[in-house]
This record gives structure tokens, sequence and C-alpha cells, in this order.
């Protein structure tokens, strides 16, 4: 068997899954299958007469030898005739191929290959023969393996110690050697040792078990996790999460309350608090922080609001696992922006939380305005002026605010004025918009008209802002007679 030119190397698939079993026990020890090729044939042959050719192989081996194959090709200056027995195509066109299967030790086979000479000259060629070799050996494998156990601790009080009772087994076949068992313990946690813990527990025999005992402390409530890995020699390794269960009360507060309000406006925050622990929380005291910009209207469930710190306080005396309690404080938003307000609890046991909520505060603008005139009625040719007053009765500034008015039956324009410039297009005054209109201020248009004919003549004001952009619109009349 060829294993490749000296140097070489074979390529394996390191990590497949093997699927070999042993052999027969006539494969145990050495196997050493060889063989013995010959190749007969005329010494002179001639042209145009057939020739014939033997070849003959033997197992001169002590091993059977498995999937012969006898490979020969034509010779160059002749055409194959036949064979037996036939030939199997091979890789070129004149190869030749005899698949023989197995032969024993002693076992022999014999190909005639008859051919046609065409040439003059030196007519040959080179027979080969391949063959496998199979050997076989058996072991013994053991297995090792790791099992770790460990009991479900009972609950404990928070500051109290934890004891855990770790054991370590080898159910395998084998020796488990290099043990070692290792933990990692979780926030609110603590061993003399540090969180992370590492046992050498050195040999195992098949059945045997160690055990060790840990003493752990408790620092804070809830349901802590405990991971421990057993480890040997070989990548063995089992692991256990032990759930240490601490009790202690919990709270949790929650706040609900608009994120948007305007100023001015009564806003209600709701405070929920919730023991979401194991254990009754005693004498607790509840506290939100109101921020400058939001005054204190009034709260239930006995709150006390300290007017110096601008909090609110409320005591309850126990708060037992799961239950809520919820109180109420209304607020009045007094300055623009946004506005954190924080809640705040603890109890006698140690627990303590808090939460944020931030309320943005807005302004409105709120146009209004009225329009009078100073003389109804006129005569004809006499002049009445229209007052219009605009005023801001909201909480922010209206920006853009623009006027126009417009003229409709038989009046004329004698003069405008208003808080800025105006521009007449068709009996209609337009005045160049304000910036600004803070809250609570006023800006006064004056429009001064003469009456042309008789009859209910009339004026139309329209109102317009950027906060406002659809028109508010309002006319007023005014008689003008004929006293001829």
């Amino acid at each position: 068997v060829d294993a490749g030119p000296p140097g070489s190397s074979v390529a394996t698939a390191g990590g497949a899954d093997g699927q070999g079993r042993p052999g027969p026990p006539q494969l145990d020890g050495l196997q050493s299958p060889q063989f013995a090729i010959e190749k007969r044939g005329p010494r002179e042959i001639q042209v145009g007469k057939a020739a014939r050719y033997e070849i003959l192989l033997r197992n001169v081996g002590s091993a059977i030898a498995r999937d012969v194959v006898l490979r020969d090709s034509i010779p160059y200056g002749t055409a194959l005739v036949t064979t037996t027995p036939p030939a199997s195509p091979g890789d070129a066109p004149d190869a030749l191929l005899w698949r023989l299967g197995e032969l024993p030790p002693g076992g022999q086979a014999r190909v005639v290959v008859e051919l046609m000479p065409q040439t003059e000259g030196e007519i040959g060629s080179v027979a080969s023969v391949t063959f496998r070799a199979d050997a076989s050996v058996r072991s013994r494998a053991t297995k090792p393996a790791l099992l770790l156990e460990c009991r479900e601790p009972e609950a404990v009080r928070i500051g109290r110690d934890a004891s855990l009772a770790l054991t370590v087994t080898n159910p395998g076949s084998g020796i488990a050697t290099g043990v070692v068992l290792e933990g990692t313990l979780p926030e609110n946690v603590s061993h003399r040792s540090g969180r992370d813990l590492e046992f050498d527990v050195g040999q195992l025999r098949p059945g045997e078990s160690r055990s060790i005992d840990l003493v752990l402390g408790t620092t804070g409530p809830g349901v802590h996790p405990a991971r421990f890995i057993a480890r040997a020699d070989g990548g063995i390794e089992t692991e256990r999460v032990v759930k240490l269960e601490v009790t202690a009360p919990t709270l949790e507060i929650a706040i609900a309350m608009p994120t948007r309000r305007f100023l001015q406006r009564p806003a209600t925050c709701a405070i929920s608090m919730v023991n979401a622990g194991t254990a009754t929380a005693r004498a607790v005291e509840l506290a939100a922080q109101l921020p400058p910009g939001m005054k204190f209207v009034r709260a239930n469930n006995a709150g006390w609001h300290d007017s110096r710190t601008n909090r609110v306080l409320w005591n309850l005396e126990e708060l037992p696992p799961g239950e809520t309690g919820v109180v109420e404080v209304v607020v009045m938003p007094v300055e623009l922006g946004p506005q954190k307000l924080l809640a705040a609890a603890r109890s006698a046991d140690g627990p303590s939380a808090q939460v944020t909520h931030v309320c943005e505060v807005e302004g409105v603008a709120a146009l209004a305005f009225e329009v009078t005139d100073s003389e109804d009625p006129i005569e004809i040719a006499g002049i009445t002026e229209y007052v219009v007053r605009v005023g801001n009765q909201g909480t922010k500034a209206a920006t853009g605010v623009q006027l126009a008015a417009t003229l409709l039956g038989d009046l004329e324009l004698v003069d405008a004025k208003g808080p800025a410039g105006h521009r007449v297009e068709n009996l209609v005054v337009f005045f160049e918009p304000l910036a600004t209109l803070a809250p609570a201020e006023d800006a006064v248009y004056r429009v001064r008209v003469r009456g042309r004919a008789a009859g209910n003549q009339r004026v139309q004001v329209q109102l317009t802002s950027e906060d406002q952009p659809a028109p508010i619109t309002k006319e007023e009349t005014t008689r003008v007679y004929d006293d001829r």
C-alpha cells in the first residue's frame, strides 16, 4: 500500500465522529499480504498475426489481500483483440483494469490478453497490482463522569447565613482525575473567600463521592442564583445552579401624571407604591418633592405639605407583601418649561425606592378682540371711528398677530392707526403684523370712515396669528341717515 512519498502527510478530518468497529479476531496482530506478479509472452511476434500474453498473480503473504486490482495498458503499435477475463475500461483509452476481489494466502489469479501487432519494433507494457490489507486492534474504553448535587436550601431572612451542602459524584466507569469544584456567587451573597470559589476535590473512583459544606452570608433580598461547576481532566464538567431565596420587603413606586400640561392648569399626580418583596414593610415613609415651578394645591390620605421644602409627606404603618398603596397630590404649574417631580419611599427594614417624572409645562396664546364705533348713527358725510381692541388672554405670547379691516357698503376710508404701519388695497386696510403680543397685553387699532350713502353700513374685521392661522371674524354696523 502506497503511503505517499517520504515527508508527506495524510490529511485527517479532526473532530469527526467515529463509525469504526473491531474486525474479526483473525485480523488481530501483524497482517502481511504480499504479491508475486509475472507477465509471460512470446519473445517474437509478427505484424498481422495475433499474439497471446498471460499475467499471473499470486498472494505469497500470510494474510488475505482485499480489493485486488490489476492494471495494464494496450502496448503501443498493437490493437486489443480480447482479454480473459474481460477487462474493464480504465482512466485512459488504452488502459485495462481487472477487479479481482480477494485473494487468500497462496491464492492466485491468471489473466490472458490477446493482441494484434500493427507496427514493427519493440512491443510491451507494464502491469501493476494494488490491494488492501486490513488489520484490527481491540481496547476497552472507560468513561468517567461527574454528577453535582445540592438540595435547595430553605429561604432565609436578609442578614442571616444560608447553608449549602454540595456533593460531587463519579457515576461513570473510569477514574475521574483532577476534579475541581468552582463556584460563582451572585451579588448580595458572600463567602469569606470571596465571590469566586474553587475547591480541589482530587481523584474520584467510579461510584465515589465527596461533599463540601458552604456557609454564605446574605445582604440583599430576592432569589439569587449561585452557579457551581465540577470539572475533571478530559474536558469533563457538569453545572448546577442553586437558587438562594432571601426574604425581605421590596418597595417599588411609580408616578402617573400627564407629561404635558398648560400653565395655571391644575394637574393630579398619583403615586403608587407596591411591596414586591416577600416580607412586610414596616414604618413606611413616602415623600413627593415638588419642583419650584409646581405649587401645592392639596393631597389625600393625610398627606401634609412642608412649604419650606415644597415637599409632600405620607406615613404608613405597614405594607404587606403584594399590597399596593396609592396617594394623590394636586399641583398647579406656575412656571414654563420642564418640571421634574421626584417620589421616594423607605421603610424601617432598610429597602428604599425612588422615581422621577418630568412634566413639560407649556403656555397657550388666546387672542380675543372687540370692535366698537365712536358715533352711531351718523349722517351722510359724517365721520365715525371704529376702535378694535385686541387682547391676549392666554399664558403665552402670541406671535405674528395681524389685523385686516374690510369696508363693506358705502363707506370711505379717512384714516387708520395702529401699533404698526398699514396699507390699503380695494377698501381693505391691512395692518402690519405684530411680532409678539404678551399675555394680558392689548393692542388698539383705529379706522376712521365717512358715510357716503344712507343705510346700514358695515366694517368686517379679521384677526390671525401664527398660533391661530384660522381667522377670527367680527363685524360692526353703523347706521348712516339722510336728514334732508
